[in-house]
């Protein structure tokens, strides 16, 4: 079954790190999505959250931070450095990149292998996810991408929203890239004159198989009331 990972992002008001962390657990998640762009003071946070996960103890801590992999087509971005980093001093069990301006015609494979086995940790799985970028987030770009790579420290987010914003069929989409899937966001990405925004998923995409982890990806009015449903209704339709 499934496990069923709740966002920091679910909260619409401002909450203290140590309500957040004991909110979600309360509310019966498996796991965790902390986002870094919602970190005000990056090292206090994390010392804050590093503090609170170890007092909650989640199957699954994923460390989501808006940083592309691949800064242009033949360079790793030095920054995912820094982020891996943290990633390991929150004893995070993954981190998420999106892909970036990655080309498989360009890429170096060696490098990438080479880079992987001295940076990322042994007890962390890198997640890469198909964003809202024309680049970085459409199925050729993702599939190209896991494609090229051989590494099983690498799998893949993907965001059924997301699809929605290159203008492609998601399920097409989930058909060509099941095998890398180890985590699946759930959402639906509507345009609004501000731009997009994240709303509830339509129910029938609960229907859909699911991999190891499975996040809504979208705020909540009332985590408290709607927070419990949307955990039930997952685990109903995946059990």
């Amino acid at each position: 079954m499934t496990k069923v990972i709740l966002p920091t992002l679910i909260f619409n008001k401002q909450l203290s790190i140590e309500e957040q962390v004991a909110t979600i657990k309360k509310l019966g998640a498996d796991g965790i999505e902390i986002r870094r762009e919602r970190l005000e003071n990056i090292s206090e946070d994390l010392r804050l959250f590093k503090q609170e996960l170890e007092m909650a103890v989640f199957d699954a801590v994923i460390y989501s931070v808006p940083i592309e992999l691949w800064q242009d087509p033949f360079s790793l971005n030095p920054d995912a450095i820094r982020a891996l980093k943290e990633a390991e001093f929150l004893n995070a069990t993954h981190i998420k990149f999106s892909l970036g301006k990655f080309d498989a015609k360009h890429a170096d494979a060696k490098e990438f292998k080479e880079w992987i086995a001295s940076n990322l940790p042994s007890s962390i799985k890198m997640l890469v996810e198909n964003d809202q970028t024309p680049y970085g987030g459409t199925l050729d770009s993702i599939l190209s991408f896991f494609q090229w790579q051989t590494e099983t420290s690498v799998s893949m987010t993907f965001d059924v929203g997301n699809w929605t914003v290159q203008n492609e069929n998601w399920s097409a989409a989930h058909l060509e890239l099941s095998t890398w899937i180890e985590y699946l966001h759930l959402k639906t990405a509507a345009k609004t004159i501000d731009g997009w925004v994240n709303k509830p998923v339509d129910h029938d995409l609960l229907k859909l198989p699911y991999p190891a982890y499975t996040a809504i990806e979208f705020p909540l009015d009332n985590p408290q009331v709607e927070a419990p449903q949307w955990l039930e209704m997952i685990r109903k339709e995946n059990s």
